[in-house]
């Protein structure tokens, strides 16, 4: 039996199947076994992430009252949000060890957006088979300190008019992974703009945005902590 989870803020409440076996319909692994002095504490908020800003001239951003989602705004006016989701790698049921080395991490983000993409283009096409998806080509992002991937798509119905158009951020420090998302998202007001011009406008902002987040700092903080105290450095004060 296929074990799927269930991310609605992603992408207009998409049943989203764990990543690679759970989908494959083979046996998950068993979970992750996990150093919790090595693991990184998760963000509670867009405020915590949240580093140098950029923005087109007379736009504001900064974070929500919902600590998931980012507003974008234009002279007090709300045009957009981003929201992120973080959850724990073993949750994904990758094969294997965990994604430590930039060429595993880099498999799982592959694997991660294409099995994606087939769970959107299943729900989308169980909801209206006359729609049509068409996917981006994952490209390599960095996600504040840590290597990832931008994706998007494109749904559209058959007379050309835009059903979704989403852009996204995933990247993993090889024990979270960290999704970044927004579009123009029908019937989904959270981790969406109103309009494509507004989203296309940000969309370069954005990706300043996911290089400048404060992500993945701790993490190699406390891998130098450790490779210290293993060596037998005491740390200065």
């Amino acid at each position: 039996m296929k074990r799927c989870l269930q991310f609605p803020a992603l992408a207009g409440m998409v049943l989203f199947c764990a990543v690679l076996p759970a989908c494959t319909g083979a046996t998950p692994p068993p979970p992750i076994t996990e150093d919790p002095a090595a693991r990184e504490v998760s963000v509670a908020s867009w405020a915590d992430l949240l580093g140098a800003v950029s923005a087109p001239d007379h736009w504001q951003v900064e974070p929500c009252e919902n600590p998931a989602l980012l507003c974008v705004r234009a002279n007090g006016e709300i045009l957009g949000t981003v929201e992120r989701l973080s959850y724990p790698l073993s949750e994904a049921n990758w094969p294997g060890e965990p994604p430590k080395t930039p060429e595993a991490q880099r498999q799982f983000l592959a694997a991660w957006v294409a099995d994606h993409y087939t769970a959107i283009r299943r729900d989308r096409a169980g909801a209206d088979p006359n729609l049509q998806f068409s996917a981006a080509a994952p490209t390599p992002a960095r996600v504040g300190s840590l290597p990832g991937l931008r994706y998007g798509y494109t749904i559209t119905h058959p007379n050309g008019v835009v059903f979704d158009r989403t852009v996204g951020y995933v990247a993993t420090d090889g024990e979270q992974v960290y999704v970044f998302v927004t579009g123009v998202i029908s019937g989904d007001p959270t981790g969406s703009f109103s309009n494509a011009e507004d989203l296309a406008t940000f969309a370069p902002h954005l990706a300043s945005l996911m290089e400048d987040l404060r992500l993945g700092q701790r993490s190699l903080v406390k891998g130098l902590r450790l490779v210290r105290q293993r060596a037998g450095i005491q740390e200065s004060r």
